[in-house]
């Protein structure tokens, strides 16, 4: 074999040994990025998910300026709708009033998606007084009226923080609650609003973007909880 024929052979092992490592390295990548939270088909779906489960509340934030533009006060507004499985009253009570009917708020009820949550509809409470919205001070703090989506996948309530560029450490309850969580089932909103000392309010510390209008928060418990500020107060 001459040397020119050795050299061409030698050149050739080299150019299949970078090429091997190069596709290696590329195997490595794909294998690293699957097993990240947000990452391939799963991560796509809980992002199309937060988005679309945004959108939604911003509707339902929509529906409630509908009915307070047509006249009627924070304490009038209600749920009511017979696909709930929440008493928040008759739909055909003052429909002007009611933001799922086409005479008030006109938004169309839906339930969650199957795999953000356990299965728990839209719940809407006035007991919980959100930092830097509305009245700030502890003395005269008022709770807000919100739309929460509760018991969510850790990786639904990551990606709702990540749209709305808020940084909160989910290893840690955001809502230690003396009075109770975000999520207070025994309290659906029904025109009372708790207020005051009585009002329960996360640790303001724990949002990195105030005020936090809209965030994913862990509860005391540990479960994860989206909200969204229907109405400030």
């Amino acid at each position: 074999m001459s040397v020119s024929s050795s050299r061409r052979n030698a050149g050739n092992m080299l150019i299949y040994i970078l090429g091997a490592i190069f596709l290696f390295g590329i195997l490595i990548l794909v294998l690293k990025g699957n097993n990240q939270e947000g990452s391939g088909i799963d991560g796509e779906k809980i992002t199309i998910r937060a988005s679309e489960m945004q959108r939604y509340a911003a509707e339902l934030e929509r529906g409630v300026s509908y009915i307070m533009q047509n006249g009627y006060s924070e304490s009038d507004i209600r749920f009511g709708s017979p696909a709930s499985s929440v008493n928040y009253g008759l739909i055909t009570n003052i429909p002007a009033r009611q933001v799922f009917d086409p005479q008030g708020g006109a938004v169309e009820y839906k339930n969650p998606p199957s795999g953000i949550n356990d299965g728990t509809q839209w719940q809407f409470y006035a007991t919980t007084h959100i930092p830097d919205v509305g009245s700030n001070t502890a003395a005269s703090s008022k709770s807000e009226l919100l739309a929460v989506l509760p018991n969510v996948t850790e990786p639904f309530c990551n990606q709702i923080n990540r749209n709305n560029n808020q940084t909160i450490d989910l290893s840690v309850d955001t809502d230690p609650a003396a009075n109770g969580c975000i999520n207070a089932p025994a309290s659906p909103f029904t025109g009372t609003y708790v207020d005051g000392a009585t009002a329960n309010s996360p640790d303001p510390t724990k949002f990195s973007k105030k005020p936090p209008s809209e965030a994913c928060i862990r509860c005391n418990g540990g479960t994860f909880n989206y909200y969204r500020v229907l109405l400030g107060r």
